[in-house]
């Protein structure tokens, strides 16, 4: 798998690039005070000003300076302007995409008219309100096709609701009482009753602008690492230009001091020093176009140098929604009695399971008589206590359901009209039919029998890493139902990139071992935990650490904030809880776990990056000492000319090699903004390929540039 980043000459990019607004804040990073955090480019713009100086007053430099020399020191010095300005662009563009970001949000955020809901008395009336007039507490209506004014919570009603502006999910999400909507999601279908959960200024929305926003961040550790090498540099080839300006004047070699400053910026690791930081912001903004927002570079690098990765099985590895595939009878009983009373028990179960329950009944033709009953059943809720749930129909009722409407909305309906609180294992009566469904051990606890066969079925489902579910009948077992999860589309591929990179992935799940070893064999993970509880990943990620290894996971519960606190890369989904978001350094608006993978790749193409522009910044400096060196002392040295093997002029060399210099900065920025293409590797051989392609090329290219520029200047007469 390789990472796919948004194309540097996208409209976007281009847009970008050409914004008077971008433009303009470059030139006001041209402030020296501004630069002072990039040594690097602090100093480039201190030799402009001494250049600049002998331009204008060429005596105050005698002996290193020529009046006859100005036209070219001006030359000089527009050239080291310009490489400060391509380097406060680049910082610039990546401000700005980290900008277009918080805008693409706030546009969300337009105040809409809402229909509030005010109750006089006995009587509610509908008043039009603006959603900035809004309160936390406020009852709203929520017709077809209205868009959401405010975050608020689902009181009556079932609806469709399209967040697809909001979290990226083209698929309508079904709404109903308990659940949240979204300010700027838009109703397609029937109407809600909500009451607001938020103030304006506290939505969904203004929280996920505080947090890009908030991406403008200090240094990561490694960009202090490399800036620290980088000022190491600088000090070295300033004792070295220092030291020859010193024996020019005390030996008398009439070097010029634009030419020793010429080569001293061209020593410099210009090119790292002007787009280090923006690798760092692109880094945050490639994260977002995956619908990730990033609460500070740090947790993107520390992603690159992740060890290990501890995964969730539900939601990460699988869709999730386990599928109802198989009905299996035991003793003498039939498949369609088991298909039947997986029906009737799973009537009022809205989850994903059940209502697949009831999908491969009836495209089995499994509908039970007893269908007509279901109205004024007793309902067994499910419970995490007993981890089964079911119904109790009486016989006999007469009751029909209405001819119009079979959804589940109607159901709901129905079911609303009788209190369902009784849990499973009341007494049965002489006309009543009871209907259980649950966990095998569940099951068997309160089964009058158990059939001899049932462990073996049991433990066979589980071995091929399904999930069986047990079926009674008036506490008779009748049969297991076969639940299957389905492997999210290219999970094995992406396990195996991990892998390919040296990274450990831990799969943690709440099935049985059996189910556990199954999935964990079948995606290719060699370490996982059964029967796993929400604190394990604390205890994973606290033992991982202590080795000194970089653990990322992700996180949706309160229970999961502790370790999302402690872990180097903590991911968060938006559906999950406030504290967990509050506490993870990512928040996925997908609420996609398996994005953990991704976070890990783009933060390792981001180090890749960063290493691929350093390796290239010192390669080039290398390449253009070599070509100007020989140049700047063929006259008192004649014998250095035989190293001039690209036979340049000492005025056009100078000029050639600052050209290019500057030059190469704007070349770079797409490849700063996007990242290297990356596929995943071991480390090692990353650093090889890299070292090979980016330092070989940092070493050649300069060469060809510079005599390149050399001709063009020769040819207008320079």
């Amino acid at each position: 798998m390789s990472s796919k980043p948004t194309r540097p000459t996208s409209p976007r990019f281009r847009s970008n690039l050409t914004s008077t607004k971008t433009l303009l804040d470059s030139l006001v990073r041209l402030n020296p005070l501004s630069l002072l955090a990039n040594p690097v480019m602090f100093i480039v713009e201190l030799t402009f000003f001494i250049v600049a100086a002998m331009a204008i007053y060429p005596p105050a430099f005698y002996p290193v300076a020529n009046s006859s020399m100005r036209i070219y020191y001006v030359e000089v010095a527009l050239i080291l302007l310009t490489t400060v300005w391509f380097s406060t662009l680049a910082d610039a563009l990546a401000e700005t995409q980290a900008k277009n970001t918080a805008t693409s949000l706030r546009s969300l955020e337009s105040e809409v008219q809402s229909k509030k809901i005010v109750a006089e008395g006995d009587v509610r009336r509908i008043v039009t309100t603006p959603s900035t007039a809004l309160r936390k507490g406020d009852l709203i209506l929520l017709e077809k096709n209205d868009v959401v004014p405010i975050d608020a919570g689902v009181l009556e009603g079932i609806g469709m609701v399209d967040e697809s502006l909001l979290t990226g999910e083209s698929t309508p999400v079904r709404k109903a009482p308990g659940d949240e909507v979204i300010g700027g999601s838009r109703v397609i279908s029937d109407t809600l009753t909500a009451r607001v959960t938020v103030n304006p200024e506290d939505t969904y929305i203004s929280e996920m602008i505080r947090l890009v926003e908030s991406s403008k961040r200090p240094r990561t550790p490694n960009e202090v690492a490399v800036t620290t090498v980088l000022i190491g540099l600088t000090a070295i080839f300033t004792i070295i230009v220092v030291a020859l300006l010193g024996l020019s004047v005390t030996l008398d070699l009439a070097v010029d001091l634009s030419v020793l400053i010429a080569l001293y910026v061209c020593l410099l690791p210009t090119t790292i020093g002007a787009l280090l930081p923006s690798i760092g912001l692109s880094g945050v903004s490639r994260l977002y176009q995956r619908k990730i927002v990033a609460k500070s570079g740090r947790a993107v690098e520390r992603a690159g140098d992740t060890d290990v990765i501890i995964l969730d099985k539900t939601g990460t590895i699988t869709v999730g929604n386990r599928q109802a595939v198989e009905f299996i009878p035991v003793n003498s009983h039939t498949e369609k009695e088991v298909g039947e009373a997986a029906f009737l028990s799973s009537w009022h179960d809205d989850t994903p399971e059940g209502r697949s329950l009831i999908r491969l009944a009836y495209e089995d033709g499994f509908v039970p008589r007893e269908l007509n009953a279901l109205g004024v059943s007793e309902v067994y809720e499910f419970s995490a206590s007993t981890r089964t749930s079911g119904v109790k129909i009486s016989q006999g009722t007469g009751f029909m359901l209405p001819k119009g409407d079979k959804s589940g909305r109607e159901r709901g309906r129905l079911r609303r009209k009788f209190e369902a609180h009784q849990e499973a294992g009341s007494v049965i009566g002489e006309d009543e039919i009871e209907i259980i469904k649950g966990a095998p051990d569940a099951i068997k606890k309160i089964a009058r029998s158990i059939p001899s066969n049932f462990d073996r079925l049991v433990d066979g489902i589980s071995s091929q890493g399904d999930t069986p579910l047990a079926v009674t009948r008036n506490r008779e077992v009748i049969g297991i139902i076969r639940l299957k999860d389905v492997l999210k589309p290219g999970i094995r591929e992406k396990i195996l990139s991990v892998k390919v990179m040296g990274i450990r992935p831990v799969m943690l799940t709440g099935d049985q071992p059996l189910t556990a070893k199954s999935i964990a064999t079948e995606v290719g993970i060699d370490e996982y935990r059964p029967e796993a509880k929400p604190e394990d990943k604390y205890d994973i990620v606290t033992r991982e650490q202590a080795e000194t290894r970089v653990v990322a996971m992700i996180g949706d519960g309160t229970n999961d904030a502790p370790a999302l606190a402690v872990a180097d890369v903590g991911l968060a989904m938006n559906s999950g809880t406030q504290a967990a978001k509050e506490a993870a350094n990512m928040v996925d608006l997908e609420s996609n776990p398996a994005k953990i993978i991704e976070v890990v790749m783009l933060g390792k193409q981001l180090l890749m990056t960063r290493g691929a522009v350093t390796t290239f910044s010192i390669a080039n400096d290398v390449a253009k000492y070599f070509a100007i060196v020989p140049v700047m002392f063929a006259t008192t040295h004649p014998e250095l000319k035989a190293l001039n093997i690209l036979g340049l002029g000492l005025n056009t060399a100078v000029l050639s090699a600052l050209i290019f210099n500057a030059a190469i900065i704007p070349l770079l920025i797409p490849l700063a903004m996007k990242g290297i293409r990356f596929k995943p590797t071991s480390t090692m051989s990353l650093f090889i390929k890299n070292a090979l392609i980016y330092g070989a090329g940092g070493i050649i290219v300069p060469f060809i540039g510079i005599k390149l520029i050399d001709i063009a200047l020769l040819s207008i007469g320079v």
